[in-house]
């Protein structure tokens, strides 16, 4: 029950009534680190709830018992009646964010979008504040709090360098909501025109005061705006304005088919969203052909002229033997690369903060399915020491070599004969078979978590516990070693490196401690630290670990120490890394839909 609905005692004969005064509308707060959210009404709750937080009058008792019974009942109707109208509309507000998002706004013609958010859900919020606030850098040069308005420190950043007469209290927190989006539209032109869509809290004021705002960044003629209910639209004349704000609120992005199905599989929104459409693949094959008609000379086909081949990459090509006038040869790169992108079927992405840290979520697919093809590392990624410091790796697909000829004999255009026989010759090797060999399912590279404790004592590469492990037929990778090593006539023992394998694991490292290690089979992937930053490593295909808690952070830090930087500097260094925890960056293939994840993990 708020201050202002305190239940009046019943004088006499006559029943206590509650009596429930409009409630002025707040800034939402955000909770200060360690306590609960305070939740405050939304604009005219106490009005527009004025008849569902109606307490339930106690019947008059005989007995005083009965009667404070009775009163305590009507006082708890009255705080579940409160809570079913404003106060519940309150925290749902807090704590999954309140109003219309930038999507609802501009129309499914929108080809790319990027928006700000800086009203997310009320977990994000304290998410966001937390892990600022153990940084003391980014404390002190933010100058943030629990409390602040993100709006005002965004604007005064903004202007800073600006003397635009503008005060953020008087002409802009009045009207400004804390949503803004950034985007590419489609209205029928040759390009995408652009468009800003900000989020307004009034729309008269927002009128009188955007102008200031566009006269202020000198913009002058080049934007024109158009104010909606919840949005101003603004873009590069008033005309393309109005046409984006009706045919937003027509027929919103938010109700597209291909963006509800990116945003359902990026999941949360963040801080920062953005979407790009399949509409973008006939701007950017424009785009390509004017690119290809710069770099050849005026043709983007395989059959160049000796004119367009002045000065360009056709040049060169003709110099090093490549027959541009054969007819079977096809030299259309940019047609090859366009080719490629018309299965593009759409892309999003998110940049949130959770579980401590921050995390980057992308994710995209083809129009037909399937994905690029891939293969899991996640296993072998997993088997590494739990005390890995750094670690590195990805799987091989199946067919990955045949595909790389392919490939290569596509770009070589009639040359791949001669040029592949020449490479055979020189290294022994037989391509495909031994490059799928080499390669083996899946190769890990990695750092181990023993640091010296001077690195300045470090000495040659047999001081540093790294290792590469090759993932297949060990016996046929060691024999395919030693073919190469009698080719060169020189052996990796040369270089302080040393070959071990055992079952299904080659290991080339410049420790054998470290090699022996890595033999074995090790449980990085059951540490903490590894799993908040790799959540999805048991399908991974490609995976890069930084753990920030080894003794490698330790052993930087003094060597800082030790070059003769500053005491402060140190101590600088020192404790804006100690919150780092882990970092991550993994990618994997789900039923066709590719997804990439970059997080940042916090203490």
């Amino acid at each position: 029950m708020s201050d202002d609905q305190t239940p009046v005692e019943p004088t006499g004969s006559t029943e206590p009534t509650v009596p429930v005064e409009p409630v002025q509308p707040t800034e939402p707060t955000v909770p200060v680190e360690g306590t609960e959210p305070t939740a405050t009404l939304p604009p005219g709750a106490g009005a527009a709830h004025q008849d569902e937080a109606v307490a339930v009058a106690p019947e008059p008792a005989a007995g005083g018992k009965k009667g404070r019974r009775g009163l305590v009942v009507g006082i708890v109707a009255l705080v579940v009646a409160a809570l079913l109208g404003g106060g519940a509309w309150a925290v749902v507000s807090f704590f999954f964010g309140g109003g219309p998002q930038p999507e609802e706004a501009l129309p499914t013609s929108t080809v790319a979008v990027i928006s700000l958010d800086l009203d997310p859900s009320g977990g994000q919020k304290i998410a966001a504040i937390k892990a600022i606030r153990k940084f003391p850098a980014l404390k002190d040069e933010l100058g943030i709090n629990t409390r602040d308005d993100l709006r005002k420190f965004v604007f005064e950043k903004a202007t800073e360098d600006e003397d635009c007469g503008l005060d953020y209290d008087d002409d802009i927190k009045p009207w400004i909501g804390q949503r803004v989006a950034f985007a590419a539209v489609d209205l029928g032109d040759k390009n995408p025109v652009p468009a800003l869509a900000l989020k307004i809290e009034d729309q008269k004021k927002a009128k009188a005061n955007f102008q200031k705002l566009v006269s202020c960044a000198d913009l002058g003629d080049d934007v024109g705006f158009a104010v909606g209910k919840d949005y101003l639209i603004a873009s590069d004349s008033i005309a393309h304005a109005k046409k984006i704000l009706e045919d937003g609120q027509e027929k919103p992005l938010a109700d597209d088919k291909t963006y509800k199905k990116w945003a359902d599989e990026v999941g949360d929104k963040g801080v920062v969203n953005f979407y790009v459409s399949p509409k973008v693949i006939d701007y950017a094959s424009d785009l390509l052909d004017e690119f290809g008609s710069e770099l050849f000379g005026g043709t983007t086909s395989g059959e160049l002229s000796s004119d367009s081949l002045e000065g360009g990459f056709g040049e060169s090509a003709a110099r090093s033997g490549g027959s541009t006038a054969d007819p079977d040869c096809d030299t259309d790169a940019v047609g090859s690369i366009k080719d490629g992108l018309k299965n593009f079927g759409g892309l999003a992405g998110t940049v949130r903060f959770a579980d401590g840290g921050m995390e980057l979520s992308v994710v995209s697919g083809g129009k037909k399915g399937g994905g690029v093809p891939s293969s899991s590392v996640g296993k072998q990624i997993q088997a590494l020491p739990k005390d890995s410091a750094l670690a590195f790796g990805f799987g091989v697909p199946k067919g990955y070599a045949d595909d790389f000829v392919t490939g290569f004999k596509a770009g070589t255009c009639g040359e791949e004969g001669d040029l592949l026989g020449e490479f055979e010759d020189e290294t022994g090797l037989k391509i495909p078979e031994d490059l799928d060999t080499l390669l083996g399912k899946a190769l890990t590279l990695s750092l181990g978590g023993d640091a010296p404790a001077d690195l300045a004592q470090i000495e040659g590469f047999s001081e540093i516990p790294v290792g590469l492990v090759v993932h297949g037929d060990g016996q046929k990778i060691k024999d395919l070693i030693a073919r190469l090593e009698d080719t060169f006539g020189a052996s990796l023992a040369d270089v302080q490196i040393g070959v071990k394998s055992s079952g299904d694991r080659v290991v080339l490292s410049t420790s054998e401690d470290y090699a022996d290690s890595l033999l074995e089979n090790g449980s990085l992937g059951d540490s903490s630290r590894f799993k908040d930053a790799i959540p999805e490593a048991g399908r991974a295909s490609s995976v890069f670990y930084v753990d920030f808690n080894s003794e490698w952070r330790d052993a930087i830090i003094s060597a800082i120490e030790d070059s003769g930087a500053d005491a402060s500097e140190v101590r600088d260094v020192d404790e804006n890394t100690k919150p780092l925890k882990s970092l991550g960056i993994s990618s994997w293939n789900d039923g066709g839909v590719a997804h990439i994840l970059v997080k940042l993990a916090t203490d």
